[in-house]
């Protein structure tokens, strides 16, 4: 086989500088601002569009540990009733699963006839399994588990944080620890940080600082550095910011080197690096376009190179039958190995030019903060103290005002929500209900909630309170507007009556009013459109007094003289659609 040159497929292409790119790009934006294309990050660092192999940083030299890109699938499993857990495990590893989770829900589950009913027909060296949840002492599980047979070879771990007790019982621990030597019992979970809404470099830092305290505290026991690091599992979330989140593991491993060294263990003991795909931003009301969501999600993991990747169910069982969706969610899986091939790469992203550069600011960044929390006297001091709170309520708060002003963009939550599916009508009090029990970070509640109530008033009174866009004037402008109008209401469940291109006459407005709206959003494309805008809601107001009368557009300078007309208010790019939706519910009667 004849391999051809590196650049042969390149060598007819002059190669582009990037002050030569950088000029292109400068004069294709004409009068928009380059800036305008710079990432300005949630964690405060800026990422050019485009980088180049002339970039003085040196990319950073990631660890490979593993000879292909090869990665356990995992489903989760909660354990209410041992037996009905192993059919649903059993089922599990026929849809090709490698690992499996179970979530216990109470400690007396725990105990060796219950672990023996767990673990039937489950080969523990062909299959990792996990244990989270409520569990006993984690000395008197691994006790339990040495005691199945086989169970010595098992490439599982315990998911929960490293526990708190004294030197003694920690001795005790490693004792049992070590006799299961794939089996990993130490833990340190980012999942709850990230619910708060922490970012990307946080929980990079925060890893790390979980890693350096676990560390700390074995090393006064006398456990060995690298026995340590060997027996922690890192559990991180993997959101959907396709790069970074793709850059992130690759970040934390090329930091976990330094650490690790720094505490006197070698590369080869490096923690297993386990992903969960993010549930801060899975929409109930939206199922479908989570099969999107954790389809990129799963993608970014494993081209980031984790060991275990856990892709939750995309939907809660209230909008999908469980079965289709358990086997959706598990096709991710295969399409991504057997169509993709993406196990057949290792560390694909290595030499890409924009993603070593992020890698290297994730780093630098992560680096950064994590010394901040270790001048705190490590993650728990820091956490006792308030730091770690304090810096992801700053960023949650930026974030939150970026979700209700629509420039972060959630598809089928505050953009494009689709009509609920039957399924959804009919389970409409429990949609509800499982809105209000979400995460405090989660992105899509705010918006789904308040179209929940404007949908669930719609059908408890047969009324459901809606608008009509009346557009003038230029056509390609008020068709714009108008197309906003109807996204903006849309994601509050209002109901667009209707909208039509009206002329300013009597007539007019009775093609308004024919379906009795409760508001009427005025789309004016013209030069000036105070005088055209004063005019309309002063009639509307006389013919329907109490129409609420709304204007698209940013409030002109003379704004008070069309408040005073009957305009109830603006809608533009920029506005908090949340607090708006929530004002014009109050002002229709939706409780």
């Amino acid at each position: 086989m004849t391999h051809s040159r590196p650049d042969s497929l390149f060598h007819e292409f002059p190669a582009v500088s990037r002050e030569e790119w950088k000029k292109k790009a400068i004069a294709e934006l004409k009068e928009t601002p380059y800036d305008s294309i710079v990432w300005h990050t949630p964690d405060g660092f800026a990422l050019e569009p485009w980088y180049s192999h002339e970039e003085n940083t040196q990319p950073p030299c990631i660890p490979l540990d593993k000879a292909v890109n090869s990665w356990k699938s995992c489903r989760q499993i909660i354990v209410r009733d041992p037996q009905a857990a192993n059919r649903s495990a059993l089922k599990c590893f026929e849809l090709d699963a490698a690992a499996v989770e179970f979530l216990i829900a109470d400690p007396s589950l725990c105990t060796p006839e219950n672990l023996t009913i767990l673990l039937t027909g489950i080969k523990p060296s062909a299959a990792a399994v996990y244990f989270s949840g409520t569990l006993p002492p984690e000395a008197d599980l691994l006790k339990t588990l040495l005691a199945i047979p086989g169970f010595t070879d098992n490439s599982g771990g315990l998911l929960v944080d490293a526990p708190v007790g004294t030197s003694s019982k920690d001795a005790e621990l490693f004792a049992y620890g070590t006799s299961l030597p794939e089996f990993r019992f130490l833990a340190v979970d980012t999942i709850p940080w990230h619910e708060k809404g922490s970012t990307a470099v946080q929980e990079i830092a925060l890893a790390l600082a979980g890693v350096s305290d676990a560390l700390h505290r074995y090393l006064k026991a006398g456990v060995p550095a690298d026995t340590i690091a060997s027996a922690i599992t890192i559990i991180l979330p993997i959101c959907s910011s396709h790069f970074t989140e793709l850059a992130k593991p690759r970040a934390l491993r090329f930091l976990l080197g330094h650490l690790l060294k720094a505490y006197g263990a070698s590369a080869a003991s490096r923690p297993s690096l386990f992903a969960r795909t993010s549930e801060r931003n899975r929409s109930l009301l939206d199922p479908y376009t989570n099969v999107l969501r954790l389809t990129t999600e799963a993608v970014s993991a494993v081209l980031g190179g984790y060991d275990t990747l856990q892709i939750g169910a995309f939907d809660t069982g209230l909008s999908v039958n469980p079965d289709i969706a358990e086997r959706i969610t598990a096709n991710i899986h295969l399409l991504l190995k057997e169509e993709a091939s993406f196990d057949r790469v290792l560390d694909p992203a290595h030499g890409s030019n924009y993603i070593e550069a992020l890698t290297r600011k994730l780093a630098d960044s992560a680096w950064t903060l994590f010394k901040e929390i270790e001048k705190e006297g490590g993650l728990a001091e820091a956490v006792k103290n308030g730091l770690i709170q304090a810096m992801i309520s700053k960023v949650e708060t930026k974030r939150r005002k970026t979700l209700g002003n629509r420039k972060n963009t959630r598809i089928g939550v505050n953009r494009y929500p689709w009509p609920l599916l039957t399924e959804q009508v009919e389970n409409i009090d429990a949609l509800e209900q499982a809105m209000a029990n979400l995460p405090e970070g989660n992105e899509t509640s705010g918006y789904e909630l308040l179209r929940l109530k404007t949908l669930s008033f719609s059908i408890r009174t047969g009324h459901s309170p809606s608008v009509f866009i009346w557009m003038l004037g230029d056509p390609a402008v008020s068709f714009r507007q108008a197309g906003f109008a109807e996204d903006f209401f849309n994601c509050g469940g209002f109901t667009i009556a209707g909208r039509a291109s009206l002329p300013l006459e009597e007539s007019s407005y009775n093609a308004a009013l024919q379906s009795e709206p409760d508001i009427i959003v005025l789309c004016i494309a013209e030069k000036d459109p105070v005088p055209t805008a004063e005019a309309l809601a002063e009639r509307l107001r006389t013919l329907k007094p109490g129409i609420i009368t709304v204007m698209a557009g940013k409030p002109p300078e003379t704004h008070e003289q069309l408040l005073n007309a009957g305009i109830d208010s603006f809608i533009y790019t920029g506005v908090n659609v949340l607090e708006m939706l929530k004002s014009y519910q109050h002002k229709t009667g939706v409780k």
